[in-house]
């Protein structure tokens, strides 16, 4: 008989915490739910450097193309990001280096737009510039 007492009052501890856990975790997830979604204001980064920088640039397409005083780049439209020479670098790094650190953005987009691809050589440079803004 004190077998089955303890077996009750076993089955009945188990029961109470599967209960609490299940109590505790749908309160949970109705608080997310009541939670509004925080947007993230436009023209600021949502803490994921790397995710946004390529996003800005991705959305950089839909957008139309705006020049910094680079047309004669766009002969390299189409062109692959390994195939410049070291002179046709230089031009791109000329045009980067003589802009503001704060417009390097919107010249890659608008290189992106326009669609060319800036120098591999460049590429680590360009986004370091953007990070230091």
């Amino acid at each position: 008989m004190i077998y089955y007492i303890c077996a009750v009052v076993l089955l009945l501890m188990f029961v109470l915490f599967y209960l609490d856990r299940w109590n505790k975790t749908r309160g949970l997830n109705q608080e997310q739910a009541q939670q509004p979604e925080q947007e993230i204001p436009a023209g600021e980064c949502c803490g994921k450097h790397a995710v946004c920088e390529k996003q800005k640039l991705a959305e950089a397409r839909l957008r139309s193309a705006q020049y910094f005083d680079d047309e004669d780049l766009d002969r390299f439209k189409g062109r692959s990001s390994d195939g410049y020479t070291d002179q046709e670098v230089e031009e791109f790094r000329y045009v980067m280096y003589t802009m503001q650190q704060e417009e390097v953005r919107e010249w890659m987009e608008c290189l992106q737009a326009r669609e060319i691809e800036l120098p591999d050589e460049l590429k680590e440079e360009c986004y370091s510039m953007m990070n230091e803004v």
